[in-house]
């Protein structure tokens, strides 16, 4: 073997090691690039040659409670352009019938198309003629495609609780806002392909994500109480010359909202949908406060419905202050304190409570905190810590002034006094369903605490009917025909803002009331704002009260209860007294939700109640009846109760755990009678609803 060869060798086997070397290293490097760094690669990649934008997703249906459209989405056109491939393919002068097609100036529809931009919009949401115009053209580059507009077919009716959708199918305001998660469906992408330098590649398709629709809102709302309370609410904003009012309509045992109107005295317009004054602003009640005084002092024994307060004949000086009463009056008791509504009385009431029992039972009514209703903004009130409350802000506060509350705040106090006593959380939305109709979300109704005891309840109930039903009494247009009506009027001052006095001449007069009194089925509240002086409450919100509801009950098919005012009472007693014979008779119910009797030796004691499977209401109703007090936990229908049902009523109370319940179809007519079959109550049938 030679020296050449031997050198050929060499350099042959040192230049295969060289390749070698540079292929391991080449696959070394390939595995780490796949291994470590593959993903962000490949996402840079997709986010170089990939280009989408998202379009607005099918919002889900709003209906009020009997399945009337409050607000719809419905189908539109919009029209989309790749500009560089419109410039290539097109003449300025088919470009001009494009842009007067689409009602645009031709400059602006150059301008568009000279973005250096893949893609673009030319026009959204217009007609499908004039889509299906702009595509008859031909221009190559020029698409259409389905977008969703939302729109509210009965205009503006219960406008402020609905609220607004935006332009790509964001919740503004209200529900729309409150729910936007579930009602607006799953966001519809349209995707491109372009190169590095960001050049549409024109071969590729445009891609669309199946949408999913939004969920469908099921409301309390009724829209025939509604349109009621706006009608009848503006007429007097008019007529009174108050620049806004408010009305809520609650049903007192459930908090369903059946109607919350706004009205301003500039009429309607879109801001009505982006604030809501009934939960988002709050006022100075004032004399609407004194049934809720009355109650906490009732409840806290300070006071008897007997005890008597001297009213000063009209003007009652306290801390170089002087508190004055519409009319001199002498001396009064609670009920007379609350018919002539008297301020004095109540300032002396409140002064009697002290601030600390005063301020726990404000507070316990709801009083400067959320009601924890459904609706976006709720504000929270004004209620100051007592330890900074001097003599006269007790007095003041006795009578509504110095204090704050939303509407949606008052209406849920009164509801307590209507209902035996608990706040419970009000709310607009029964239920959500998808776009197969499965429930996703349900709401029952809810106690969130005890405010007051149910007797100290009828007590206040009996009182506030006087205010309505007597002759002396304040809000006498209040009344409905064949209805005894339990409310409160109130007329209170209006803060300056720039220097915290009150306003000579400018007011905030209101009503809140319930009906029937000895069945609560209703509770409306009427407040009217900035309004003149000797435009009281009971003279210009207590006759909208009356309107709206004459023509709730009408609609509801409420009958008027047989019982004349004088004798009514909301806890019907069975008479235990004795026979002929002088024995005392093993006693019956007059009504078959009355309670059991049974006899322990030879004492007659009262058997507990059975409230297995009743909803609140027919619980609340049961537990009147019965003259029980309950500690109801939860919502829905009642799940347990302690003690048990037929066991001597040696308990103060009653102790009752309600729960949601799915029922199928065979359990619709037993859930709209307000009980659910027993089989719910066996075997472990009950199921609240999961919400996503």
């Amino acid at each position: 073997m030679n020296t050449s060869f031997k050198q050929r060798r060499a350099r042959i086997g040192a230049l295969t090691l060289t390749l070698a070397a540079l292929f391991g290293f080449a696959v070394i490097r390939l595995v780490v690039l796949v291994a470590l760094y593959g993903p962000r690669l490949n996402s840079l990649a997709q986010h170089e040659h990939k280009g989408e934008t998202e379009l607005a997703a099918v919002r889900g249906p709003i209906v009020d409670r009997n399945g009337e459209p409050l607000a719809l989405s419905a189908e539109t056109r919009s029209v989309y352009a790749r500009p560089k491939k419109v410039l290539e393919s097109s003449t300025p002068a088919e470009r001009s019938k494009l842009a007067a097609i689409l009602m645009m100036m031709p400059i602006s529809l150059e301008s568009k198309l000279n973005k250096d931009a893949p893609f673009v919009w030319l026009e959204r949401r217009i007609s499908p003629d004039k889509a299906q115009a702009a595509e008859t053209l031909g221009i190559d580059g020029v698409g259409t495609i389905s977008e969703y507009k939302r729109f509210y077919p009965e205009s503006n009716l219960a406008a402020s609780v609905v609220g607004l959708a935006g332009m790509d199918g964001q919740g503004l305001s209200g529900l729309e806002l409150q729910y936007d998660r579930i009602a607006r469906g799953e966001a519809v992408e349209l995707s491109f392909d372009h190169d590095a330098q960001g050049h549409p590649i024109f071969d590729s398709p445009l891609a669309l994500k199946a949408p999913e629709p939004g969920a469908q809102l099921e409301l309390t709302i009724d829209s025939s109480i509604q349109s009621l309370a706006e009608t009848e609410l503006a007429a007097e904003v008019q007529a009174s010359g108050a620049k806004r009012g408010s009305v809520i309509v609650l049903d007192p045992f459930t908090g369903e909202v059946m109607a919350m109107a706004n009205v301003t005295a500039d009429g309607v317009n879109v801001h009505d949908r982006l604030h809501n004054p009934a939960v988002e602003d709050a006022f100075e009640p004032g004399s609407t406060m004194k049934g809720i005084l009355g109650s906490i002092a009732l409840a806290d024994h300070a006071i008897t419905t007997d005890k008597q307060f001297f009213c000063e004949n009209g003007r009652f000086y306290l801390d170089r202050h002087t508190i004055h009463d519409h009319s001199p009056h002498g001396w009064l008791d609670l009920g007379g304190i609350i018919e002539v509504s008297s301020n004095i009385g109540a300032a002396k009431i409140a002064l009697t409570l002290g601030s600390q029992r005063y301020y726990e039972g404000l507070r316990a009514f709801g009083i400067g905190s959320r009601t924890g209703i459904d609706l976006p903004g709720e504000a929270s009130g004004l209620l100051n810590k007592p330890a900074g409350w001097k003599e006269i802000d007790l007095a003041n506060h006795g009578f509504g002034q110095g204090v704050a509350v939303t509407p949606i705040q008052l209406a849920v106090a009164y509801a307590a006094i209507a209902n035996g006593g608990n706040i419970v959380r009000p709310y607009v939305v029964k239920a959500a369903y998808d776009a197969e109709g499965r429930a996703i979300l349900t709401h029952t109704p809810q106690v969130l605490r005890r405010a007051i005891a149910p007797d100290i309840a009828h007590q206040m109930n009996l009182l506030l009917r006087n205010v309505v039903m007597s002759d002396g009494g304040t809000a006498a247009k209040a009344r409905v025909d064949g209805f005894i009506v339990a409310g409160k009027t109130g007329t209170a001052q209006m803060v300056n803002p720039e220097n915290g006095t009150y306003y000579q001449n400018r007011h905030v007069s209101s009503f809140v009331g319930f009906l029937p009194a000895d069945d609560p089925r209703l509770l409306i509240l009427v407040a009217l704002y900035d309004v003149g002086h000797e435009h009281f409450g009971g003279l210009i919100a207590a006759p909208v009260f009356s309107e709206i509801a004459q023509g709730a009950v009408r609609d509801l098919n409420i009958t008027a209860p047989n019982q004349p005012y004088d004798t009514a009472s909301i806890i019907p007693m069975p008479d235990f007294g004795k026979d002929s014979s002088g024995k005392t008779p093993a006693a019956t119910a007059a009504d078959p939700d009355d309670y059991l009797p049974v006899l322990t030796g030879s004492k007659l004691t009262r058997a507990t109640p059975n409230f297995a499977g009743l909803s609140l209401r027919r619980a609340m109703e049961l537990a009147r009846v019965s003259r029980v007090n309950v500690d109801v936990h939860g919502g829905g229908y009642v799940v347990a109760q302690e003690p048990d049902a037929g066991a001597p009523l040696n308990h103060a109370t009653v102790k009752l755990t309600l729960a949601p319940i799915v029922a199928d179809s065979g359990a619709d007519t037993a859930a709209d009678s307000g009980v659910m079959p027993a089989s719910y109550f066996s075997g472990g049938g009950i199921s609240p609803v999961k919400r996503k």
